[in-house]
């Protein structure tokens, strides 16, 4: 690592609901969600850089956060993660993105920063005096970042709250919005900064817009498909899963999952389907979709998506009308594993067919 060369922002996972959110990561650190620009602020002596979140040179946009970190960082050099935007600090009052984003210009731009000055709120801090700390716990970068950014002015320290109680979470949730904001992140206390990394050690928690669903599905897997690339190393690169067809006794495919596992868990998956792989598809599965290695409908995971959908190449709740059409199945769009189900639950205690087309029924609806 080092200051002047940008590093990939880490990104966030999304959960439900607070009962979620304590459920999967008991005590967290919670802070309010900004909707500005992604700035990567860093400093060496009296040189200052920014990035955005696609690595790109933006410093020459904003000459007011380069005369707040120079009079505020008290650090030779430093390298902070913060989400810089419109805000009125005496009204206490965040202006709409659409007026942050007027800063995004070639000209003008010291007449802009008069007219419409940026604050950035600084979330992190990923190295200091020499040393990388990406691979420090949360909550230790969250003490170092007190000490270096002490006061509020152009940089606005963001330190959040520890919170262990859903009831607290969604108190601090309805503030964020209530402030036009558009919600909380909630991080995982002792997770380290995983550049470039979106998993549930970082979790945006908003209100709930039209499309998104508002409460988690349990899948039975059914197989793998082999991994590609990084992923070669853990033997799966992505899961095939279905749900419970309760009428005919048998598991039906509503989607492939790839994302929400941390690489521990892409091992431990492999290891616990290796053990009940098979040769052929079981009898009680109906697939379309052939994976690299078929299992026991045993494992029960627990997965949010953003919607449900139709598609022809998912067998959940397809079937075959009265003029001889086929109907396509029901699939989930962009799916995540939340959490593995322990033995509390069976395959056939999964999500049910007749569950999921009520939920596509009711989604979107207030």
């Amino acid at each position: 690592m080092q200051v002047g060369k940008p590093i990939r922002s880490e990104l966030c996972e999304r959960l439900p609901t607070p009962e979620k959110v304590v459920e999967k990561m008991l005590k967290v650190n919670a802070q309010l969600k900004y909707d500005g620009f992604r700035v990567q602020i860093h400093k060496d002596g009296n040189k200052v850089t920014m990035f955005s979140r696609n690595l790109e040179n933006m410093t020459h946009m904003f000459p007011e956060l380069i005369e707040g970190t120079l009079k505020q960082v008290k650090a030779k050099t430093a390298i902070l993660d913060t989400e810089a935007l419109a805000y009125q600090k005496e009204s206490e009052e965040f202006l709409p993105f659409q007026e942050t984003t007027k800063r995004r210009r070639k000209h003008n731009i010291l007449e802009m920063a008069k007219t419409l000055p940026l604050r950035a709120f600084v979330f992190d801090v990923l190295y200091i005096n020499g040393k990388s700390l990406i691979d420090t716990p949360l909550i230790e970068r969250l003490e170092v970042l007190k000490k270096i950014v002490k006061t509020d002015d152009i940089l606005i320290p963001s330190i959040g709250k520890i919170l262990e109680n859903p009831k607290d979470l969604q108190l601090m949730l309805d503030d964020a919005i209530s402030k036009g904001l558009e919600g909380v992140v909630v991080k995982k206390i002792d997770s380290l900064y995983e550049a470039g990394g979106r998993n549930f050690n970082w979790v945006k928690l908003k209100r709930h817009s039209s499309g998104e669903l508002q409460d988690t599905i349990d899948c039975v897997v059914l197989g793998y498909i082999f991994g590609k690339g990084k992923r070669t190393a853990f033997g799966a690169g992505a899961l095939l899963v279905g749900v419970y067809d309760d009428k005919n006794d048998e598991f039906v495919t509503v989607s492939k999952i790839g994302t929400g596992l941390t690489d521990e868990e892409w091992r431990e998956i492999h290891k616990r389907a290796d053990r009940i792989k098979v040769d052929h598809k079981p009898a009680r599965v109906n697939a379309v979709i052939v994976p690299s290695v078929w299992i026991k409908p045993e494992i029960v995971i627990e997965i949010l998506a953003d919607e449900i959908t139709r598609s022809p190449i998912h067998t959940a709740g397809s079937a075959v009308a009265e003029s001889g059409e086929k109907e396509p199945g029901y699939a989930l769009r962009f799916p995540r594993l939340v959490s593995f189900r322990g033995g509390d639950k069976r395959a056939e205690d999964a999500t049910t067919v007749k569950e999921l087309v009520k939920m596509y029924k009711l989604q979107g609806k207030k």
